[in-house]
């Protein structure tokens, strides 16, 4: 299986004569990351601090290099799955942010979303973020896990709360909420004129972390994926949106 090293250009501060020009500018200095890439992480040096933990809007951001993934509809698990995903529909895409300090990782995630869903209720659901970490190496399945033996770690935003729930799983349908929880996240919702209205969410957690089932980032390497889900697309459960394989995150590099 190849793979490649992506090299981080650390992205401009842009003026913005009007929104539509920001956003084709902003696009074209996105690194489109395929499946299996291997992406660097960011080291956010000692003695600079975000406002708090989980800023979304810290300019810090700015001065990070962002990514986008391409996500697709998740492969049916269950024949209700199947009944509503069209396998035919284009990709939309994920913009992400990855960072670390000495003794914490950062994910920043953005995404288009035309609408604020942030209930569950008769034909309503809310929209959703989520990335998945295998405990082992890129051989475990990003679809959730491959069982007992080979789990996946997954640190799950959901709109209704505004919270990350810190989960494991070994399979679809398996899904845990784990009694440790030491991961902590902050959201927000833009609706912008003229462009289109995004969410962005900042998940961090320590890079230390006890439990059994709490992914160790403290190694050269880890394999990451993430899953969306569009409230007005009625999305929710296994009908989801996700990337096709894991990105592998370059831990070691300063």
């Amino acid at each position: 299986m190849q793979r490649t090293i992506v090299t981080l250009t650390a992205l401009a501060m842009l003026s913005t004569p009007s929104l539509s020009v920001a956003q084709a500018v902003e696009d074209a200095n996105i690194k489109l990351i395929e499946a299996y890439e291997t992406v660097k992480v960011s080291t956010i040096p000692d003695g600079i601090y975000l406002r708090n933990v989980n800023d979304p809007d810290d300019i810090i951001w700015q001065r990070l290099p962002e990514y986008r993934v391409a996500m697709l509809p998740a492969p049916a698990v269950h024949q209700s799955v199947e009944l509503r995903v069209n396998y035919d529909t284009e990709a939309s895409y994920l913009n992400v942010t990855l960072a670390k300090t000495s003794d914490r990782f950062y994910v920043r995630l953005r995404w288009v979303d035309d609408t604020k869903d942030t209930e569950t209720a008769f034909d309503r659901f809310r929209d959703g973020v989520a990335v998945q970490f295998s405990m082992g190496d890129d051989e475990t399945s990003y679809i959730m896990g491959d069982g007992p033996d080979s789990p996946v770690n997954i640190w799950y935003w959901r709109s209704d709360k505004g919270e990350v729930q810190n989960l494991a799983a070994g399979s679809p349908g398996s899904t845990t909420i784990l009694d440790e929880q030491p991961v902590s996240g902050e959201s927000q919702y833009s609706d912008n004129d003229g462009d289109p209205n995004q969410w962005t969410v900042v998940m961090s957690r320590p890079i230390e972390a006890d439990g059994d089932h709490n992914v160790s980032l403290d190694r050269d390497m880890v394999p990451m994926a993430f899953a969306v889900w569009q409230g007005a697309e009625k999305e929710r459960d296994g009908f989801k949106r996700v990337s096709d394989g894991w990105i592998l995150l370059d831990m070691a590099s300063e």
